[in-house]
């Protein structure tokens, strides 16, 4: 049996060299090539494509950036679970229809109001039922990459991730290349899309009124008073900070996530005016096209459908 090699680099530092025990053959087209390790499956995980120097695409494995997440009164969470739940058992009925087997979910709000937070704990929860989640950035990178993921396995169950979704709009081919990735001739089967806007109202008509492409639209409203004060505790809770909860969950209404963040931020870190946070932050309140106002009173954490403006 070989034993591993030690080897000093240029740098001086010594480093373990495996043997090369080639256990697997790699085709690609008539080619079979050596290789060390094959895997039948994905790991469960977060994973973006790449594409080497020889123009060959691959995915690889990524953390997604956030907070600490934490599952809030008022959030959508369950319902969409529900709804995920609910498609992962309907594959027969759509082979029988002999329809694509695929699912979109579009979450709107305003900046702060909590979408990626949201999106991520739906990601774990899928990726502990052994899924795999693609973040969409280059879509025909992304296309590729999980075209041959469906190929290797398909009944593998996936989540495609758009945030900020309005960015892949911006461009006429762009846009085409999208609603070809959604339902155009090479869609991806099995596959259940999650999105995110801040601009639902520069998002075309075609993306989100035709059938098919995004079937469940959620409108994020800021966090409901419950949900201010799940979260405000977890951010105070380790240190001394003299504040009256009640007076903040009051104080911060109508305020998103990141504006509570922010609330901590500056009064546990910057050791600010507590008073003079919170009309800071309520200044530079702007008003949302067919989204609920940061500021504005809401009894409710989510919505179905757009809201009207009159609403």
């Amino acid at each position: 049996m070989e034993q591993d090699a030690t080897i000093a680099d240029k740098s001086g530092w010594v480093r373990t060299q495996k043997p090369k025990n080639f256990t697997h053959w790699s085709l690609k087209q008539d080619r079979f090539y050596a290789t060390n390790v094959t895997h039948n499956t994905l790991p469960a995980g977060v994973y973006e494509s790449e594409e080497d120097e020889n123009s060959n695409v691959y995915l690889r494995e990524i953390e997604f950036p956030s907070d600490e997440l934490m599952s809030m009164a008022g959030t959508p969470i369950s319902y969409v679970l529900e709804q995920i739940d609910n498609f992962q058992k309907k594959l027969p009925l759509f082979t029988r229809l002999k329809l694509v087997y695929k699912r979109g979910i579009l979450f709107y709000g305003p900046a702060g109001c909590g979408k990626t937070s949201v999106i991520r704990l739906i990601a774990n929860r899928v990726i502990e039922g052994g899924g795999v989640i693609v973040s969409i950035s280059n879509l025909a990178n992304d296309q590729t990459a999980l075209l041959k993921l469906r190929q290797i396995e398909p009944k593998r169950q996936i989540l495609a991730i758009f945030e900020d979704i309005e960015k892949l709009m911006d461009t006429e081919e762009k846009t085409s290349d999208l609603l070809s990735f959604l339902d155009g001739e090479k869609q991806i089967g099995n596959i259940i899309s999650l999105a995110t806007t801040n601009k639902p109202d520069i998002l075309e008509d075609r993306l989100l009124r035709r059938p098919g492409r995004f079937d469940v639209i959620i409108g994020l409203n800021p966090p409901i008073a419950e949900a201010r004060r799940q979260y405000l505790e977890r951010l105070f809770k380790d240190f001394e900070h003299g504040l009256d909860m009640g007076k903040v969950v009051a104080d911060t209404e109508g305020l998103g996530l990141a504006h509570l963040r922010e609330v901590a931020v500056s009064v546990v870190c910057l050791d600010q005016p507590y008073d003079e946070t919170i009309k800071r932050l309520k200044g530079n309140i702007k008003e949302q096209f067919k989204i609920p106002r940061v500021g504005q009173k809401c009894t409710t954490g989510f919505t179905l459908g757009f809201t009207s403006e009159k609403e």
